[in-house]
């Protein structure tokens, strides 16, 4: 017994006909040319074939089609994620060194990127700093503040687009904009004041000036007082205090070739007259490889005013601080030794060409179960240039040297 099939089924056909699971039966005496003459049980097998051969050709259709979606979904978000990332990265670059530079004493050279870490995570914000000394382990000259972690909290004001509050361990402040962002507002946290003139509650608030290259000019500290209620909690206004006054001139390369700081006298009443207690001129410039700070007080001083040297390598990692003041009376020099990991290993201290002391550190960064993480060693040289004392100022113990053997002691 037979069938007939259309030519309409043929394309449903082919692919069993390949598979040898339907016959073709050539019939030259058959009176349509358009016809394929199969048995009639292959043909109800083939169709089951088809269809089953149809819902799993959908469901890799479908699957593709999740896939795809779930691809396009993955990098959607990703690139969503890079681009707040994108946008904190560049507002924190500039707020971060706007802050450190008010709150902080240090002579800023310039700031590093920050960096982007893997598609999740922002770097560091570190900054260059010049030392008038330096004895600290790690790399002191680099001020490092993180910018991840559960204690990090960022507030953006997503219908201006702009940052309006920074919580950090290292950084505690809100942000007010002005004037086409050539001026800066920083209210840092409040804090409880008590001596003998009272007790206040006080809030900081820094205003902050740009140049046209959007470069800081001139940053202005106040504090405002206020009366000190029960609980610690703020009282009426008092009075308000300019505290500091900083101005920046650049030069070439946009790098600060003099760094003024005017320091106000406390005050602590709203009728004593504002006194100016401190004005500290620093003057930069580069000679060679070497870069040059001169400091300057007014009215002067010639045991304390004078010229620092700093030498760095390629990689802006001090070699050495030398200083000389205008009298003569003071001149010395502490050059730097690095370790594999990039910290400090030693200083030297010199004087007249002569290595007089060493501060030397012994590191337990691999050693969680390490009593101490950092231990630190000075050592005492003698004319000879030979040290015959050490003293472990993390364990307190020391020992000393045999000056005919030159064998050390145990340590006690």
């Amino acid at each position: 017994m037979t069938g007939r099939i259309s030519i309409k089924a043929f394309f449903y056909l082919v692919l069993m006909i390949q598979a040898g699971t339907v016959f073709y039966a050539a019939n030259s005496n058959a009176q349509e040319n358009d016809t394929i003459i199969v048995p009639k049980r292959s043909l109800e097998d083939s169709l089951r074939t088809v269809d089953s051969l149809a819902v799993r050709m959908q469901f890799i259709r479908d699957s593709l089609l999740v896939r795809e979606q779930f691809v396009r979904d993955s990098i959607r978000l990703r690139q969503q994620r890079l681009d707040s990332l994108e946008f904190l990265k560049n507002e924190l670059q500039y707020l971060l060194l706007a802050y450190f530079r008010t709150v902080k004493d240090d002579i800023i050279l310039h700031d590093y990127n920050i960096e982007i870490a893997g598609d999740s995570a922002l770097g560091d914000f570190v900054y260059l700093l010049l030392p008038f000394s330096v004895s600290q382990p790690y790399i002191p000259w680099k001020f490092r503040a993180g910018l991840t972690g559960s204690r990090v909290k960022i507030t953006v004001d997503k219908a201006l687009r702009k940052i309006t509050s920074i919580q950090t361990p290292l950084v505690r402040g809100s942000f007010e904009y002005g004037a086409q962002g050539r001026i800066l507002i920083i209210h840092e946290s409040p804090a409880v004041q008590k001596n003998w003139a009272g007790n206040f509650y006080k809030t900081p608030f820094d205003s902050l000036f740009f140049d046209q290259h959007y470069r800081i000019v001139k940053i202005k500290r106040y504090v405002q007082f206020y009366s000190l209620n029960t609980g610690n909690q703020r009282g009426k206004p008092l009075f308000l205090n300019l505290t500091m006054v900083k101005q920046f001139v650049y030069g070439k390369n946009n790098l600060i070739a003099q760094y003024q700081v005017v320091k106000f006298c406390d005050r602590w009443n709203a009728y004593t007259a504002s006194k100016v207690c401190s004005i500290i001129t620093h003057l930069l410039s580069k000679q060679d490889d070497k870069l040059l700070l001169t400091r300057a007080n007014d009215p002067a001083n010639p045991y304390s005013d004078g010229t620092y040297t700093y030498e760095f390598d390629a990689g802006e990692d001090l070699k050495s601080i030398s200083f000389q003041n205008l009298s003569n009376t003071e001149n010395w020099e502490r050059t730097i030794e690095m370790n594999r990991d990039g910290n400090v290993s030693c200083y030297f201290d010199k004087t007249n060409g002569t290595i007089r002391q060493s501060i030397c550190f012994i590191y337990h960064i691999h050693d969680p179960g390490a009593r101490y993480p950092v231990e630190t060693i000075t050592t005492t040289f003698e004319k000879d240039g030979i040290s015959y004392f050490q003293k472990n100022n993390t364990t307190g113990q020391s020992r000393t040297r045999d000056k005919m053997t030159l064998e050390w002691s145990p340590w006690r």
